[in-house]
């Protein structure tokens, strides 16, 4: 009975990560914009980022306050709230919507997705078998992106937007976190309260210094890109690599030990994933992607290092400079998807963090924007679509990131000592014959 729980718990983390991720990643369906206007069709689209940075930062509080206050059962508890309002907000929407109402939409989806990813993180994150399914839910679907192409739900009307992740996978998700709900309370033991304790802000400042410097970095750059796209913006580009370097390393910084390796990783790996760019991937290919972010998520928890995920991550910023067409061939992006998904897997196993909200903060900074989305510049909203033209500065911004991401790893190393467990107290005998 105890192996069933633990495979319902495991299928439980998997699926309600799973449909977290993919509510903070948006389908923009460019079929319907001729039925509202473009300051809407903006407002809808500039929505994305800023609904991933929201999210992060209410997953990071979730997680801190029920590490901090409760028992395992009410993130189970809470996890499941998260899951059932995200299930409201799909139903309710569809029927009361209008295209207006879309940017709210979305920043609700942002608000629930934050608040399942943070408590079932938080639930999860001391048990091998849970933990992994959920790091492969999050991880493998930020390789993957959203589902509007598996589900061929692109070409509809603007509510398709609340059709991802689809109602009928939300209640799956659901259905499962309130079985984990009920065998998580029952094995509980009762009358064990926690008495008076102080709640640990300093993660939750973490994440709000990455999620408002990136998000603000980001729009800037965009900004100055659409005020004068004639300019070669080497400048802009380098205030905006050096501000989301710096706010990870305070990120980093702010965490409890070497906690913070996860915060460069995924700074490094979001700025590498934009820059190998998005294509429509075959129905059958997220469950190669997958499996890819699983093993590599088994090889990095056996043979963990920092500089293997240092340098994996600036390989992938440098197939993507030096093929800038990656985007055009099949083959090559494949490639490029595939080193994504076994890279991301691995340094997620390589972090190892130690607090239960720091492995929620790495994890949930997949879906931060970069700056690297706002290279392109034929477009003045987030995100931008071409970016084939510009593949070489894309894949060169991405390794600056990379780059300053893995200075700053390595200066954590070095700064923070490793973690040792602290040894039991073994009782004094000395005075037992007094």
């Amino acid at each position: 009975m105890r192996r069933i729980g633990e495979a319902v718990d495991t299928l439980a983390a998997f699926l309600g990560a799973a449909v977290a991720g993919v509510a903070l990643f948006l389908p923009i369906a460019f079929t319907w914009t001729k039925e509202t206007t473009p300051y809407r069709i903006a407002s809808l689209m500039n929505s994305v980022p800023r609904g991933a940075a929201i999210a992060m930062i209410v997953a990071v509080a979730a997680a801190v306050v029920v590490t901090t206050f409760t028992r395992p059962a009410a993130a189970w508890l809470l996890a499941m709230v998260g899951a059932f309002a995200l299930f409201v907000n799909h139903i309710v929407g569809r029927n009361v919507s209008d295209p207006d109402l879309l940017t709210t939409q979305n920043f609700l989806d942002s608000l629930c997705a934050g608040t399942l990813l943070g408590a079932l993180g938080a639930a999860v994150m001391r048990r091998p078998a849970p933990a992994a399914a959920y790091t492969v839910g999050v991880a493998g679907f930020f390789v993957f992106g959203d589902l509007a192409e598996l589900l061929d739900i692109a070409d509809r009307d603007p509510m398709t937007v609340l059709e991802t992740p689809p109602r009928w996978l939300i209640a799956a998700a659901l259905v499962l976190l309130v079985i984990g709900t009920l065998h998580n309370r029952a094995k509980e033991p009762p009358g064990q309260g926690r008495g008076a304790v102080e709640l640990p802000i300093a993660p939750i400042v973490a994440a709000m210094v990455l999620a408002l410097v990136v998000l603000v970095a980001s729009e800037w750059l965009a900004r100055q890109i659409q005020n004068t796209p004639d300019a070669s913006h080497v400048i802009d580009i380098g205030l905006a690599v050096a501000a989301t370097v710096a706010a990870a390393i305070v990120a980093a910084m702010l965490l409890p030990g070497r906690d913070g390796y996860g915060v460069f990783l995924a700074v490094g790996l979001v700025a590498a994933a934009e820059a190998i760019g998005a294509a429509p991937r075959p129905p059958w290919s997220v469950l190669v992607l997958l499996a890819l972010t699983a093993f590599g998520l088994f090889v990095g928890l056996r043979l963990p290092s920092m500089t293997v995920a240092s340098i994996l991550v600036i390989g992938l910023c440098v197939y993507a400079m030096l093929l800038p067409d990656v985007h055009d061939n099949n083959v090559l992006h494949a490639t490029g998807s595939s080193a994504l998904a076994l890279t991301a897997g691995y340094c997620c196993g390589a972090a190892r963090p130690r607090y239960a909200p720091s492995g929620v903060l790495g994890l949930v900074a997949l879906y931060l924007p970069s700056v690297v989305s706002a290279l392109p510049l034929d477009r003045s909203t987030w995100p931008a679509p071409d970016a084939n033209a510009h593949g070489t500065r894309l894949g060169g911004t991405a390794l600056a990131i990379a780059i300053g991401c893995a200075v700053g790893t390595a200066a954590l190393h070095r700064i923070r000592p490793p973690y040792r467990p602290k040894p039991k107290p073994v009782p004094d005998e000395r005075f037992a014959d007094t």
